[in-house]
């Protein structure tokens, strides 16, 4: 008997292309004939995209099903047997870590995410929000606007002077934006954002890693057409030329994109048959800061007020961990509610007479350490990147 699907994503979000990737997996593997669920507790608001099939599950009976994590998700919260990695970007790149475990299966969204030590197979699932995005404005264009996103740290190189963030704003704002702008000058290596800048008329430059070079930042000749890594003449010159075929790559990707669902589920229905991961392998890839926050006598706090969050409010559950509060460097959700919790900020909390152990979920948790030393109160710290 064919084994189901349980697909672990955050809930969807159609700015952020990891969740919106996610999603479409789960409903592509439906509409092939398999059975697949978005994980969901029920205890909190969890978007959906109305147009996807994706029911949702919640159980503890996973002995019949293949669970896929994305790869910034430590360990295996569910602790399913069967485990499947999508590498939605390099592995590692949020945390300088990476916490997997045996008996596993990689699949990788792009070539460019492929790791020298976890051999992949390609998974390409596409599906670009193209409605909002297309050339409005045919007339002359000025100035310029930028994406940091998953760049940001990187230093900034181009003239901000007249220049738009556009990082945070919705799909019908970034459009409009894109319909004034020249330039989109992108610090987000790998965004779907570069070409929909294109779609819009206006010139994408990727901003270039130093010692990647351009065969290596994307492999896929296909995924550049429409941008320039870089802004040399040459490269502004190629995505001017190859902006024309944007719209009908994006139509062949979504189709491609059915195709390597079909063979995803040959291939993972294959490895499973005969593969799982034991009773003890399971236990002995638990996290180790499980236990000790379930022994800990001080107050145990979670630093990342974020939808990241999600996933480790169901594993503390689950692992018996007690937890009082969330706290977040952003002013702007201090005094607001997440998953039941008050979230504070650290000069708030940490100033009180109690004493803390702290769990990091945010990306930035080397930055959050430092930041932790500064406070007396905290006792001991842990990261979900350890």
């Amino acid at each position: 008997m064919n084994k189901k699907y349980i697909i672990f994503a955050p809930s969807y979000d159609e700015n952020v292309g990891g969740s919106i990737s996610m999603h479409r997996l789960c409903h592509l593997i439906n509409e092939k004939g398999a059975e697949a669920y978005l994980w969901h507790d029920g205890k909190s608001n969890f978007n959906k995209c109305s147009s996807f099939n994706t029911p949702e599950i919640f159980t503890d009976k996973v002995n019949d099903y293949i669970v896929v994590y994305m790869d910034v998700v430590s360990g295996n919260p569910i602790s399913c047997p069967h485990v499947v990695r999508w590498f939605l970007n390099k592995p590692g790149f949020f945390s300088g870590k990476i916490s997997y475990g045996v008996s596993e299966l990689y699949f990788r969204f792009q070539d460019t995410f492929s790791h020298e030590k976890l051999p992949s197979e390609k998974l390409y699932v596409a599906y670009f929000v193209k409605h909002y995005y297309s050339k409005k404005n045919h007339e002359n264009r000025e100035g310029s606007c930028y994406m940091m996103r998953k760049g940001r740290g990187r230093e900034i190189v181009h003239d901000v002077a007249d220049s738009v963030l556009i990082d945070g704003l919705s799909h019908e704002e970034t459009a409009m934006v894109f319909n004034k702008s020249k330039y989109f000058y992108c610090y987000d290596l790998y965004s779907a954002y570069s070409s929909f800048a294109a779609m819009c008329g206006c010139i994408p430059i990727v901003i270039p890693e130093e010692g990647l070079s351009e065969s290596n930042w994307q492999p896929d000749t296909r995924l550049r057409y429409g941008i320039a890594y870089g802004d040399s003449e040459s490269q502004i010159l190629y995505a001017k030329e190859t902006a024309r075929n944007l719209l009908m790559l994006i139509e062949q990707l979504e189709f491609e994109s059915e195709a390597n669902v079909e063979k995803f589920i040959e291939r993972t229905q294959e490895h499973f048959r005969h593969i799982k991961k034991s009773v003890h392998q399971i236990e002995l890839e638990s996290p180790y800061y499980f236990q000790a926050l379930r022994e800990s006598k001080n107050k145990v706090v979670v630093f990342g007020a974020s939808e990241s969050l999600r996933t480790l409010v169901f594993t503390l559950d689950s692992e018996s961990v007690d937890w009082h509060y969330i706290v977040d460097n952003d002013p702007l959700k201090s005094g607001s509610k997440l998953f039941g919790k008050q979230v504070y900020l650290p000069q708030n909390l940490f100033c009180t007479e109690h004493e803390f152990d702290v769990l990091i979920v945010s990306i930035f948790h080397l930055e959050i350490r430092e930041q932790l030393l500064s406070f007396s109160q905290v006792r001991n710290v842990y990261s979900v990147y350890d």
